[in-house]
């Protein structure tokens, strides 16, 4: 149960970094607090900035400097607010908002320091966060100041793949779903390097996950598996799913929902002939689903809840293979944390440990830093009670 990796040292010294920080914690119950003015907020901010992020030039020109840093300011303040007051939000979303502040605050201080390229590249960073938390919503509420924002972007400047994830930060889903299916159907761009770019994992989370739409995910890979440049291990994966968008309908109802989720992540290993391959995508991608929902849906910690969050670890294990945002340790260490003497939580420990393992693996060797070392420490002395 490894994932791919893309980037991973830089990726998880953040994560660890986030979840070092910011503990998980069962027990905290602060108030409720009205977040809807916070996240418009933010949203103001982040457009305010963002189309200058696409120009290096205008990005550090004097003229612009003033503005551009209250905008960050901003930015930074208001995920700030978020991850400090935000924990009427679902706590399986303890991870994201986090790492928005983070990064926002990394932002600033880049671009304080006269670091452009870096405050830039923490700026893009945002959408992805926002591309992870977007991606779970089941078919959410139209966002017109979305719709108005992604209109005066200067879209040409980005690949096709950066708009799609872009559309969905703004939460312009049909936008997104639209752009991906046109890079599918792209002349200048080999099926090869499509596939390269991890799109098929994004278009899969949106088409199933957000808009359950298992009749156009299936007719948008029949019509790619019929290019004539698609390379033989990449027509067997697309058989293998349309073979499981046809058997696997969706489900509305989270009633059964973990103990559907288990049966699909079990036959997507199955289905998996090694840990990196993706033939059970689908089925993973599905399971992910189901277990968002259960998740968000419990207000007490039970043994069930542990369980949707092991499976949610395992099933992100397998998804994200081009993300910047990991997520698996988080849903993992919320495994452990919420019942640290459940056998769940020992089975948490030990795909958690081989994750961090695989992550650090490389053709220097292993070499996990400190912080990390203590941070497994940490959670198996939690578990084990040693």
């Amino acid at each position: 149960m490894y994932t791919r990796r893309c980037g991973v040292p830089i990726l998880c010294m953040l994560m660890i970094t986030v979840l070092v920080q910011g503990r998980v914690s069962a027990e905290d119950t602060p108030p409720t607090h009205d977040l809807q003015p916070t996240m418009q907020a933010l949203f103001q901010a982040l457009i305010q900035v963002f189309p200058w992020s696409l120009d290096a030039q205008q990005f550090q020109a004097p003229e612009h400097r003033q503005r551009i840093h209250e905008a960050l300011r901003l930015l930074a303040e208001h995920t700030s607010y978020l991850e400090t007051h935000g924990q009427d939000v679902p706590l399986s979303f303890d991870f994201l908002r986090r790492t928005l502040a983070r990064t926002a605050q990394d932002a600033v201080q880049r671009y304080d320091q006269g670091q452009d390229q870096q405050a830039r590249f923490a700026i893009h960073q945002l959408t992805e966060q926002c591309f992870a938390c977007h991606s779970r919503f089941t078919n959410p509420r139209p966002f017109d100041l979305g719709k108005r924002f992604l209109a005066t972007i200067p879209l040409e400047q980005l690949s096709l793949r950066d708009r799609m994830r872009l559309a969905v930060a703004t939460r312009q889903f049909d936008t997104a779903l639209e752009t991906c299916e046109a890079l599918f159907r792209s002349a200048t761009i080999t099926a090869a390097a499509i596939d390269g770019l991890g799109v098929f994992e994004d278009y899969l989370k949106i088409v199933l996950r957000v808009r359950h739409d298992f009749p156009r995910a299936i007719a948008t890979l029949e019509q790619f598996g019929g290019r004539a440049d698609v390379p033989l291990d990449l027509h067997v994966r697309l058989l293998s799913w349309l073979e499981a968008l046809k058997e696997v309908q969706p489900q509305g109802n989270t009633g059964e929902a973990l103990t559907r989720a288990r049966a699909l992540i079990e036959t997507g290993q199955r289905r998996n002939r090694f840990p990196a391959d993706q033939l059970g995508l689908v089925h993973f991608v599905v399971a992910s689903s189901l277990l968002h929902r259960y998740v968000d849906a419990q207000a007490h910690t039970t043994p069930a809840l542990v369980e949707a969050y092991y499976l949610l670890g395992v099933a992100e294990s397998y998804i994200s293979r081009t993300s910047w945002v990991a997520e698996t340790p988080f849903f993992l260490e919320m495994a452990i944390r919420l019942d640290p003497k459940s056998p769940t939580a020992a089975k948490a420990y030990d795909l958690l440990h081989a994750y961090m393992v695989t992550a650090y693996t490389g053709s220097a060797g292993l070499h996990l830093p400190h912080e990390v070392q203590e941070y497994l420490e940490e959670l198996r002395r939690l578990y084990s009670g040693s």
